[in-house]
């Protein structure tokens, strides 16, 4: 597969995987509240950082493209889409923000509400404050859980990394093996050159010097006859 077709196939996934980050920032995270916000901000974030995998992977692709003006045109789509990947974190952020804020505004909001509105209902006192730590031990068991998950996903996101800096380090090499084959290439193509032109040299001196053998023997042939000539003429003188 050429490496227009894979940046347009990768660039496929990017716009499909967009299109879902913004379905879940512009309106699923806005209209929630609570502990479902906070899990769709949480799947915006791996969605985002696999669209940061996809655009590093449409960003090799580009790279390999010879068309100075094609390889200019991908750039600009990359930054453009690096921009849209910053712009939708801060939004992340902000949410994540306000749904803490929220939190613990509706916290406080709780706590005030299963306060004890007579101090003399002991009884009524001791089980609000056990609903109240059933429900902290509750958040703290999620808190847990929610961190165990953050770890695996980091650590998922190292192992991709490593995989990526792995698949680059590869495509180097092959695009450096590539290169080597070309000057090979080259190298063969001017010694068949070179080995021509040696064998029309080669030609050439043959001819040249079959053409000097004639040429001796035509002087020597030249100088028989007028031996022979000159013998008759002092013959005959002398006769």
């Amino acid at each position: 597969m050429a490496a227009s077709e894979l940046f347009q196939s990768y660039e496929s996934d990017y716009t499909q995987l967009a299109s879902t980050i913004r379905q879940k920032l512009d309106k699923d995270a806005k209209e929630q509240r609570g502990e479902q916000r906070k899990a769709t901000l949480r799947r915006v974030e791996m969605e985002v950082e696999e669209a940061d995998e996809i655009i590093d992977q449409m960003d090799i692709e580009a790279r390999q493209t010879t068309d100075k003006n094609v390889k200019q045109r991908l750039q600009v789509k990359l930054r453009s889409y690096k921009n849209d990947l910053e712009r939708w974190r801060n939004e992340a952020k902000k949410l994540a923000s306000t749904a803490d804020r929220e939190a613990l505004l509706a916290g406080s909001s709780q706590h005030r509400a299963i306060s004890p509105s007579n101090e003399s209902d002991a009884s009524d006192q001791g089980a609000s404050q056990a609903g109240l730590s059933q429900a902290q031990a509750q958040r703290a068991r999620l808190l847990n859980g929610t961190d165990k998950l953050t770890d695996g996903q980091r650590r998922l996101d190292e192992s991709h990394r490593i995989a990526l800096e792995t698949e680059s380090l590869g495509t180097n090499i092959l695009g450096n093996l590539r290169t080597q084959r070309e000057q090979i290439e080259n190298t063969r193509d001017t010694l068949y050159t070179a080995d021509n032109s040696i064998d029309k040299a080669s030609n050439t001196l043959k001819k040249m010097v079959r053409t000097m053998y004639q040429q001796r023997f035509v002087t020597i042939a030249i100088i028989i006859v007028l031996v022979f000539l000159i013998a008759i003429v002092l013959y005959s003188k002398f006769s």
